[in-house]
C-alpha cells in the first residue's frame, strides 16, 4: 500500500505546511466518527495547525490534542484528533417542549426513508438559535436520494451525530462530512457501502477474504459476543404529585433469527406528558432499539498487507459487505466492513479490519 501525503491547515482551512510524519494511525469507522494520531518532528510543528487533510482518504481530521515529547534526544509532537463527522455532536437533538430556542422545529418525529429522515434531522438541528446567541455548523447538506428502509425517529435528546448514525445504521448506510479542498467547503452526505458478496444483485465484483485463497496473511480473527444483547427491557418513571408510575416495554430485535434472547435493561428519562399514548410507545421502542444497536456481535480480522491481491479503496472499501472464508475454523460468513485501522511506520503499512454483525452461512 502506497503512502499518502498530509497537509496541515489553519483554522480558516489555509495551508500551513506539508507534514512528514514518522508514525501515522488513521482509524476509519462506518457507524461512528473515526480518529487519527500522527507523530511529526518538532521542527515541523506550528501552533497554527488546526486541521489535517489528505486527498488519498475521504476524511479530514480536526486536531484536538497536542503532545510534545522530548526523549533520548529526539523531540517530536504527537497530533491527535477526530474526523469531521464528529462535528455534528456539537449539537443536540433536544426534545419537543417549551424552550427559549427561537428556531425549534414544531414536529415531534420524522418518518419515511432512512435517508430522508437523516437529512431532516441534520437540516433542522444544524442551527440552534436563541434571542441572544446562535450556534451554526459550517456544513452544507447535499440532497437526499430517499434511500434506505422505512424509518420513524422521535426527538429523544441525543447528540446530532449519534442520532443520524442511529437512523442510518439499520439500512446499512452511514454519513460523512467531506471537505472540498477547491471550494473550501464542508459537505454533509449520506452514503452506503457496496454489496460485494457472491451473487449480489448489483453484479459487483465479489470480495472473499480467505486463507484458502491466500489473500489473508497471518490472520488473527476474533469473534466477540461478550456484550451481545438482542432484546431490551426499557422502563420509564413518571413522577406526579410526588408519586411514581412506571411504564415498561420489552423490545426484541427484529433483525435476529436467534430466539435465545439476552436482555439489556434501560431506564428512560422521557416526560410522558409530552406524548400521546401511541407516540410514547413508539418513542420508548425507538430508544430500546438504539440501546440494542450498541451491543452487537463483532468480528475483528487482523492480517498483513495483501500485496498482489485485493487493493484497499479500489477493490473494496469501508462499508462494503464482504465474504469471509476461514476453512480452518469451518467459518463462512458475510459481514459489513465497519472499521479500517491503518498504521504507517518506518515506511511500512498495515491494517486491521473490523466487521460488524456476522451473518453465518450454512455449510
Amino acid at each position: 500500500m502506497k503512502g499518502f501525503n498530509i497537509i496541515a491547515l489553519d483554522k480558516n482551512y489555509q495551508i500551513v505546511s506539508l507534514l512528514r510524519f514518522t508514525n501515522l494511525q488513521w482509524n476509519r469507522k462506518y457507524h461512528e466518527s473515526g480518529s487519527f494520531s500522527m507523530q511529526i518532528p518538532l521542527e515541523q510543528y506550528s501552533p497554527h495547525i488546526k486541521y489535517i487533510y489528505t486527498k488519498d482518504r475521504p476524511e479530514m481530521g480536526k486536531v484536538t490534542q497536542i503532545n510534545y515529547i522530548d526523549k533520548d534526544r529526539f523531540r517530536c509532537v504527537q497530533l491527535s484528533g477526530y474526523f469531521l463527522e464528529k462535528t455534528l455532536d456539537r449539537h443536540i437533538v433536544y426534545q419537543n417542549g417549551t424552550s427559549n430556542i427561537v428556531n425549534a422545529p414544531s414536529w415531534l418525529y420524522q418518518s419515511g426513508s432512512a435517508e430522508d429522515v437523516a437529512y431532516a434531522y441534520f437540516n433542522d438541528f444544524r442551527t440552534i438559535k436563541t434571542s441572544s446567541a446562535e450556534s451554526f455548523l459550517q456544513i452544507t447538506p447535499k440532497s437526499s436520494q430517499s434511500r434506505g428502509k422505512y424509518s420513524i425517529h422521535y426527538r429523544n435528546g441525543e447528540y446530532l451525530g449519534w442520532k443520524v448514525y442511529d437512523i442510518l445504521k439499520p439500512s446499512g448506510m452511514s454519513y460523512r462530512v467531506a471537505y472540498d479542498f477547491i471550494q473550501n467547503t464542508n459537505q454533509f452526505e449520506v452514503w452506503s457501502g457496496i454489496d460485494r458478496t457472491e451473487g449480489n444483485a448489483d453484479r459487483n465484483n465479489p470480495i472473499i477474504f480467505s486463507t484458502k485463497y491466500g489473500n489473508i496473511k497471518n490472520p488473527d480473527i476474533l469473534l466477540d459476543e461478550t456484550n451481545y444483547k438482542n432484546a431490551c427491557l426499557i422502563v420509564n418513571e413518571q413522577v406526579n404529585d410526588e408519586k411514581s408510575t412506571y411504564t415498561a416495554r420489552a423490545v426484541f430485535s427484529l433483525d435476529e433469527t436467534d430466539t435465545e434472547y439476552s436482555f439489556l435493561y434501560e431506564q428512560s428519562g422521557l416526560n410522558k406528558n409530552d406524548y400521546t399514548d401511541a407516540e410514547f410507545s413508539v418513542v420508548l421502542e425507538n430508544e430500546a432499539r438504539n440501546a440494542i444497536s450498541q451491543h452487537m456481535k463483532s468480528m475483528n480480522v487482523e492480517f498483513d498487507a495483501m500485496e498482489g491481491s485485493y487493493e484497499y479503496m479500489k477493490d473494496f472499501d469501508l462499508g462494503d459487505l464482504c465474504s469471509i472464508e476461514i476453512p480452518e475454523m469451518s467459518l463462512s460468513v458475510q459481514a459489513r466492513l465497519i472499521g479500517c485501522y491503518e498504521v504507517m511506520k518506518s515506511g511500512k503499512w498495515s491494517m486491521t479490519m473490523e466487521f460488524g454483525t456476522p451473518i453465518l452461512l450454512g455449510k
